[in-house]
């Protein structure tokens, strides 16, 4: 469940970049250097790195049982989400999904006042809306596990169709 609320939250923080048009190919170096200087100006890895913080924290209020293996999943984070290996991959999403106008638009937002208050408040937005999200979901589970129970059993019956998979 908890997963899903994780997933929720990033499809809703994702959702602008996914309503655009279709990816453009980023060959364009001026686009990619743009697009390095956005994640720069955002504080991206500070980000990262307090959006798992805050994620492991809400875990933990969520499951007291958790709190004890932070630590561990925290060690976990630091040796997979390096940023000199996870820099470049970002760089190119952004470079795909936006034109180089549209970075340098971005990059100027960032360095006004309103963009940088934008991005200081980025992860106690965040923090809040997977709160909001998990909230809403888990005051509904009993209906969602009973809704997979359903289904499953809609599945299982003799000569039930084979599933499709989600699009």
């Amino acid at each position: 469940m908890k997963t899903l609320a994780a997933l929720l939250v990033s499809a809703i923080a994702c959702s602008p970049l996914i309503a655009q048009a279709p990816p453009k190919p980023a060959s364009d170096a001026a686009r990619l250097a743009a697009a390095e200087e956005l994640l720069e100006v955002t504080e991206t890895e500070k980000g990262i790195r307090e959006g798992i913080r805050a994620y492991f924290d809400v875990q933990a209020q969520q499951n007291p049982l958790m709190a004890p293996y932070i630590p561990t999943m925290t060690e976990f984070a630091q040796k997979y989400l390096v940023w000199k290996d996870i820099k470049p991959r970002l760089a190119r999403i952004y470079a795909e999904a936006l034109t180089e106008d549209q970075l340098r638009s971005a990059i100027a937002f960032q360095r006004s006042a309103a963009g940088k208050a934008f991005t200081a408040h980025q992860i106690e937005v965040q923090r809040a809306m997977m709160e909001v999200v998990q909230e809403a979901l888990q005051s509904h589970a009993l209906e969602l596990q009973q809704m997979i129970q359903a289904r499953a059993a809609e599945l299982n019956k003799p000569g039930a169709p084979a599933t499709k998979k989600p699009q």
